[in-house]
């Protein structure tokens, strides 16, 4: 038969068959009036090769998994089973990973619709951080501040998709009065003042913005915040802040920095009470 109806009979494309015999995965029929005929021999070996990846073994395996008990250098049948059943375990394993990750995959989703259906947020930050931006976003009344805002708000969301981001920092963001908020906003309007000015604050003045940001969060937390530094993985912490410092402004980087690092000093000691 010419490799039109193998294919057909297999219940794949001329295009795959021509990729086994490449890869020497289906022998090459002999030929015959100018033409590869193929006989029930190949059918059978295309069967089988068709067979086992719909079961999701890869095709660098079944080569191994089809050799003949019988063939130059192979051993004992037993040599061939044992061939078989490592490469059979070995796919198993595969697609049990396969199939966590696709838990993994399908729980987020899951989490993604859930979180859309309830307000429609869609990100990986955690709902009090995103609504925490929106609102400065939506109070901020110049352009350079909404900006200033987006812009960590989208260091934050960056940070969450790498994973260098503590899902504890969420409680940070969580029951701000409207005081806070303008206080908040202050700030923003501070760094975007800076930012279009393109100015270096002096050590006095960045010592005095990092031990603001410290107490900001002291008030704000209260008497929870040494269960909250408990909770923060530091080490994460730690990759967070310096990819923050990463993404800041050279003019901008050393005051960064000390607010960073002062906040870190702040959940170490706290972890300690």
């Amino acid at each position: 038969m010419r490799i039109k109806e193998l294919a057909e009979l297999a219940g794949t494309t001329v295009r795959a068959i021509r990729y086994y015999h490449r890869i020497d995965l289906l022998p090459v029929p002999p030929v015959r009036d100018g033409c590869r005929d193929y006989d029930l021999v190949h059918v059978a070996r295309l069967a089988r090769i068709r067979w086992l990846t719909q079961a999701g073994v890869p095709l660098s395996r079944i080569a191994g998994i089809l050799r003949s008990p019988d063939g130059p250098g192979l051993g004992s049948a037993d040599a061939v089973r044992d061939s078989v059943l490592v490469d059979l375990r070995a796919t198993l394993a595969a697609l049990d990973d396969q199939l966590e990750q696709l838990r993994v995959q399908r729980d987020r989703v899951s989490r993604l619709v859930a979180s859309v259906e309830h307000d429609d947020h869609l990100s990986p930050m955690p709902p009090a951080m995103a609504h925490f931006y929106q609102g400065l976003e939506q109070r901020a009344g110049d352009e350079t501040v909404r900006r200033e805002i987006r812009r960590e708000r989208d260091f934050l969301e960056l940070a969450y998709y790498r994973g260098d981001l503590p899902p504890e920092v969420d409680i940070f963001y969580q029951g701000f009065d409207d005081a806070q908020l303008t206080e908040s906003l202050e700030l923003f309007g501070q760094a975007a003042a800076r930012s279009v000015a393109a100015s270096v604050p002096t050590d006095e003045q960045i010592e005095q913005m990092a031990s603001a940001q410290v107490a900001r969060l002291r008030r704000h937390l209260g008497t929870d915040l040494p269960r909250v530094a408990r909770s923060v993985d530091l080490d994460i912490a730690r990759r967070a802040a310096d990819l923050y410092v990463r993404f800041t402004p050279d003019h901008d980087r050393r005051r960064t920095r000390a607010i960073t690092d002062a906040i870190l000093a702040m959940i170490e000691e706290a972890r300690s009470q």
